[in-house]
Parts: structure tokens; sequence; C-alpha cells
């Protein structure tokens, strides 16, 4: 068994053309389940219910060391920005303790919601990022996927099951 300890390193891509100047760290988004209140007769009292493959706003912040053309490529109010995360989790195989390596991929679209240029200051990085609003969201371990929303195609897969396929196929 593969026991996942830290990121090796990563790259990140818009339309498969490597962005320079991004920051070391990059914060995933958040899923958040839309949920609603059952009541009545049986159930205890309120019971928070979510509902499946519908949820909450999903954004994600970009950050960059400084302002620099690769920023500005992800701020084109009509189009959707399409970038990747590829990178290798490093950890250790629970029985032999030998360091292995998986491959991770995130890939995400969104617009602008956000531009921080950041600061200036002689001798220091800038701070500069963007905020998206996520339209869609992936991550992929080893070529399995583990996650996937497709906000605008109805899709929501999870640990590689299409948990809205039925409802797609009713509607």
């Amino acid at each position: 068994m593969f026991k996942t300890h830290l990121i090796n390193r990563f790259n990140a891509y818009k339309n498969g053309k490597q962005l320079i100047g991004v920051a070391g760290e990059l914060t995933l988004p958040e899923v958040t389940n839309l949920t609603d209140t059952m009541e009545g007769a049986g159930t205890g009292g309120n019971m928070d219910i979510p509902v499946v493959g519908l949820i909450d706003d999903m954004e994600m912040e970009v950050s960059f060391m400084s302002l620099c053309e690769d920023i500005f490529s992800v701020m084109d109010p009509t189009e959707s920005a399409d970038l990747t995360l590829n990178g290798a989790l490093q950890g250790s195989d629970a029985g032999t303790g030998i360091v292995k390596y998986q491959q991770i991929s995130v890939s995400v679209r969104g617009m602008l919601k956000k531009f921080t240029p950041g600061s200036m200051k002689a001798g220091g990085k800038m701070g500069s990022s963007v905020t998206l609003g996520l339209s869609y969201y992936k991550v992929v371990l080893d070529g399995k996927t583990m996650i996937e929303i497709d906000r605008f195609n109805g899709i929501y897969i999870i640990n590689g099951k299409d948990v809205l396929k039925e409802v797609r196929d009713m509607c």
C-alpha cells in the first residue's frame, strides 16, 4: 500500500503551456455540497441532507510571485481559464518503506473573479494573484479519476463512480 507524504514538485499549465512565475503553493478548491433541511415526522428533528451533484460556488486562487504576462493571460473575461497542475506525490510503500512516486493531475476551468496585483517592495515578491470561479474541477491520481465536477454538463464523478449518470439519463 502506498502512503503519501508530500508533493515532490509540480508545474502549472494554461492550455498546455507552462505558466512562469506561479508561486510555490496553490490551495485547491473546496467542494461544498448544497443541502436542504428535512424535517417532519420520523426524523427526530431537522436534518441537512446533501443534494447529490449540486454544489456551492467553487473558487481557486492562483498566486504568482510577481506581475508577469502569464497572470494577465488568465484574466480575459471573455475566455474560460483552463489550468492544469501536474505533479508527483512522494510516499513510501507501507510494507517495505521504499520511496515511491504517484502522479497527480489537477484540472480546473473558470472565469476571473478577482485580481490582486500585490505589493511593491525592493528585493521582495509582489504576491500577485487571480481568483477563478470554477465551472470544472478534476483530480486524477495515477490515471484514475478521483473527482470530476463539470457543472455545465451535469457530471459528478467520485472515486471513478459517475454518481449523476442515472439523473442525466432521466433528464
